[in-house]
Order: structure tokens, then sequence, then C-alpha cells
């Protein structure tokens, strides 16, 4: 099980709270727990992970395994893609059971380009690959059940 690879890490916080928060500046993400599932939500960035581009924090439904990488940035969705990505290619071999989902939380609402969603649609599919997960981005706050 993944959450094994991190309950004990000091980057990593592993309980059955009912309300789980990342946040930074004017970014927030919040996962509600309900029925008190234990999960476990570590600090990548500069923690688990302290050199090349990684996501800011990753949250492990350690019950039905599923895994939500989480980047919170201010406009720039294509870098927080990347940012994911690099994350999701990094810690696969310690998430091997989960469902991998991406959550981007961004400060500000930006114009949609072709490049952007061409990256969105490749994204989308590379998750997929990752025992169906999925991809969700909210502007400011984005909150979701477990």
């Amino acid at each position: 099980m993944s959450c094994d690879t991190f309950k004990s890490h000091k980057c990593s916080k592993c309980d059955n709270r009912k309300i789980i928060v990342v946040e930074q500046k004017r970014s927030k993400y919040t996962l509600t727990n309900e029925p008190e599932k234990y999960i476990c939500k570590i600090d990548v960035d500069g923690c688990l992970v302290t050199e090349g581009m990684r996501c800011d924090y990753l949250v492990i439904n350690c019950e039905d395994n599923v895994a939500y990488c989480v980047e919170l940035k201010g406009k720039n969705l294509s870098h927080a893609i990347e940012q994911i990505t690099q994350s999701i290619k990094l810690l696969s071999d310690k998430l091997t059971d989960c469902k991998i989902n991406a959550r981007i939380v961004l400060t500000k609402v930006t114009t949609p380009t072709s490049k952007n969603y061409h990256k969105r649609t490749v994204f989308q599919k590379f998750l997929k690959r990752h025992n169906n997960g999925n991809f969700e981005k909210g502007t400011i706050r984005l909150e979701e059940p477990v």
C-alpha cells in the first residue's frame, strides 16, 4: 500500500481528520473526509522532493488507494501540468496501486489557448493510464469529497 511508504516520513501527516486543507497564498484545495478514512498529506515541494520540477502536495486516501497530486499556482496552467506530470513520473513507483488524480488551483483565470487545450488533453490521457485518474482545476478554491 502506498501509505506505508509515506506515513512515517517527516514530510507527511497521516490521520483520519474530516477536513484536509492545503493552501499557499490565495490558493486553497480542500478534501472533505466525512467517512473519516485514513488520509496522508505529504508536502512534496521542498520536503519529499527537493530538486527538479514537482507539485506542491500529494494527498493519499489510503483506504481507497486514490492519490491527489495538488499544485497551487498563480496563472500558469501549462507549467502546473508539467510539475504534476514530473511528480507522477518521479513518484509512480511508490503509487503503483493508486488511482492518480491531478488537482490544480489557480489564483487567476487565464484565457484558454490552443496550446493549453492540447497540453490538457495529453495530460488527461496520461492520467487515465494511472488507474483511470482524472484532472480538475479551480480558481482560488477547489473542494471535493473523498
